[in-house]
């Protein structure tokens, strides 16, 4: 049984990257996989060597016969399944589709965030009609889909990422003794680390700060606004392909974030039993941390985050209780889930 997949490339560090990989490779024993791609480069994430990925863009192409190779791909490789990663790209990328191939829209971004242009209004809804399952990350999501479009509330299946790190091998013990605060992404204004600086200036801890997953020109600017405002205790790296090390070697998790969907860093952080602190105007965040994080007003914004980060740093007993938190709650994000409800999806 076949299945294709359709991303914008595979090079890219995102959580979107890491998921589509983490799923072949745990469906590459039952199906045959193809990955189309916009973008020529080697997969940033570990990606088995049977997985084959199909090169679509060309500029000689018209949109006409991008669409045309897709056919051909979905055809010749007799796919079942195929499934794309961004409803507001599937209405360009679906004008051909074989009868016999059910599309799936595995959505990544958040509704109420996504972008607002006419296009992708139309491509979402487009999405809805077109695909047979919908599959979200988050309850929040699915509510807010059912009343984006009345369609998806039949359609709809909700899959939280998973842990994808081996849990057995997971070093869970008590890590405040680190003393040290993580935080990850690769955009500094929409994971808000801007507001973190300002919460870390306010803040005055002698713990440290660690930033990782930034580009050669994040790491620059951060840098800048880190040497203007004399910021103490802070250390920036680049992305990775093994963050397990940042996990182990941390004690609390900080998600400054003005956006996220179901943030993948945020539900493996606590694996790693760290707590968190989060703002909560995110429902599908809020869903994710379960008594496991402290919530701070979003629209205090740094005073409210840096009275987090000084509150979890000095006190040991609530440390303790928001660690044992997590731990318990990273439960439901179990690979055996994961793998067990897409395998009901594509029966």
């Amino acid at each position: 049984m076949s299945i294709v997949f359709l991303i914008s490339d595979l090079k890219n560090s995102g959580g979107t990257q890491r998921m589509l990989c983490f799923l072949c490779n745990i469906l590459i024993e039952e199906f045959e996989i193809n990955i189309l791609v916009s973008r020529k480069g080697e997969s940033f994430f570990n990606l088995d060597s049977r997985v084959k990925i199909v090169y679509l863009q060309n500029k000689k192409l018209s949109h006409f016969y991008r669409n045309l190779k897709i056919y051909n791909v979905l055809k010749n490789s007799k796919a079942k399944y195929y499934i794309n990663l961004d409803s507001n790209s599937l209405l360009l990328n679906s004008l051909f589709i074989p009868r016999f191939t059910k599309v799936i829209l595995w959505e990544h971004f958040s509704l109420s965030t996504n972008f607002k242009k006419l296009l992708f209004t139309i491509s979402r809804h487009y999405s809805v009609f077109r695909c047979n399952k919908l599959v979200l990350l988050s309850n929040d999501e699915i509510q807010a889909w059912g009343a984006y479009n009345y369609l998806s509330k039949r359609k709809s299946k909700l899959i939280y990422n998973p842990v994808s790190a081996n849990v057995k091998n997971i070093y869970k013990f008590n890590k405040r003794h680190f003393k040290t605060f993580l935080a990850v992404g690769n955009n500094i204004e929409v994971k808000g680390f801007d507001i973190l600086l300002k919460a870390w200036q306010l803040a005055k801890t002698e713990w440290k700060l660690k930033i990782v997953g930034l580009d050669e020109y994040q790491i620059s600017k951060l840098s800048l606004l880190i040497k203007e405002r004399n910021l103490q205790n802070i250390e920036l790296y680049s992305k990775v392909k093994n963050i397990d090390y940042f996990y182990k070697s941390s004690s609390v998790f900080l998600l400054p974030s003005r956006k996220e969907a179901t943030p993948l860093v945020l539900i493996e952080s606590q694996a790693y039993g760290l707590p968190g602190v989060v703002f909560n105007h995110l429902p599908s965040v809020l869903e994710l941390v379960d008594d496991s994080s402290l919530i701070v007003n979003f629209n205090d914004q740094e005073q409210a985050f840096s009275d987090a980060i000084k509150l979890i740093a000095n006190d040991s007993y609530l440390y303790e209780r928001l660690h044992m938190a997590a731990l318990k709650n990273v439960e439901k994000f179990s690979l055996e889930n994961f793998k067990q409800n897409w395998l009901k999806i594509l029966d």
